[in-house]
């Protein structure tokens, strides 16, 4: 069996570690891949796991999208954290501020976005270079309650320049793809319905929404193959 487990909302909510899922989690049989819709690196994720015991691989939003432009292009205006563009020039797409030169516009949770860079975003776009979005994630939990997600900035570029984004994360087929590693046999966890589980019941998995994250009542109709439980103890009773 393979667990595709969420992060924010799941193992932890900013700073904060969830501790009733982590040590579930550590408990769970089977291969773990660890998945977050953030363009972060894959070291500091697996860092922060290990410091709490949780090992397994780790699959991020700027690693998906590095894997899926490294064949389609060769440099990329990139918007988001250091990790994308860690991730693009691992994957041989070289990240430039050069705007004639960028074949791709990606864009993932700017924290620092400004009007002009989302000009200039929406400019290369209109211009017809290739749009990816990391994810379109409205919102993110934090300790300090839901903040805006990498959505925010993507929807502005959308609608600015008139044209949609091939959305490489989650639910996306291309992260499940890049995630389920060809196994069969696999059960989402996660804290969103839109992503985490969409992602689960359109690829034939599992899934197991958690309520310790976005998600903190249960919805009113479930798909069949999803369950609920209020933190992942549940599962091992």
């Amino acid at each position: 069996m393979l667990w595709i487990i969420d992060l924010d909302g799941v193992v932890w909510r900013g700073k904060e570690f969830i501790w009733e899922n982590v040590e579930a989690i550590k408990k769970l049989k089977g291969k773990k891949v660890f998945m977050t819709n953030k363009a972060t690196s894959r070291w500091e994720i697996a860092k922060r796991l290990r410091q709490v015991g949780l090992e397994g691989d780790v699959v991020t939003s700027a690693y998906i999208a590095a894997q899926y432009l490294k064949d389609k292009v060769e440099r990329a205006f990139a918007r988001g954290p250091f990790g994308l563009y860690e991730e693009l020039a691992l994957a041989g797409v070289h990240p430039t501020e050069q705007t004639h030169l960028a074949d791709a516009v990606v864009v993932g949770l700017d924290k620092f976005v400004t009007y002009e860079k989302i000009a200039v975003a929406s400019d290369l776009v209109r211009e017809g270079k290739l749009f990816i979005a990391t994810n379109t994630d409205k919102v993110y939990p934090t300790e300090e309650g839901l903040k805006p997600g990498a959505g925010a900035i993507v929807e502005a570029i959308r609608i600015s320049s008139g044209r949609d984004p091939v959305v490489v994360g989650k639910p996306s087929k291309i992260a499940f793809q890049v995630a389920s590693q060809g196994e069969k046999d696999i059960v989402v966890i996660g804290d969103k319905m839109e992503t985490d589980m969409k992602m689960a019941l359109e690829n034939g998995a599992r899934g197991i929404l958690v309520l310790t994250g976005v998600t903190r009542e249960p919805p009113k109709e479930m798909p069949e193959g999803i369950i609920v439980v209020h933190t992942l103890r549940e599962l091992l009773r």
